[in-house]
């Protein structure tokens, strides 16, 4: 009988990085922007929201896969619902007090 081994494929490695870019530039947005200008502020913010949307993304194509180890991917999901839950937070404070 033939079993399917599972292992860690190109995607949780993916998920991962773009889970930890995501989070990096949500601790350096302040800094980052005081040195270098607004202009580059707002393409972090953007950088921000398209790095939470394609991690929802692929949590749901990574987990989904059979084949997948889980664990690196685990990883990824808690720091992609971090991501997430700040960025819901910031925007339901600056559409509460705009």
């Amino acid at each position: 009988m033939y079993y399917h081994t599972k292992m860690t494929t190109w995607r949780t490695y993916l998920f991962l990085i773009l889970s930890l870019l995501t989070t990096l530039a949500m601790f350096l947005i302040d800094p980052i922007s005081t040195n270098a200008g607004e202009s580059v502020g707002i393409f972090l913010m953007f950088f921000i929201i398209a790095g939470c949307a394609l991690s929802v993304l692929l949590a749901f194509v990574v987990f989904r896969t059979s084949e997948e180890k889980k664990g690196l991917a685990s990883i990824a999901l808690l720091l992609t619902l971090f991501n997430v839950a700040i960025t819901l937070y910031f925007l339901w404070v600056g559409f509460r007090l705009a």
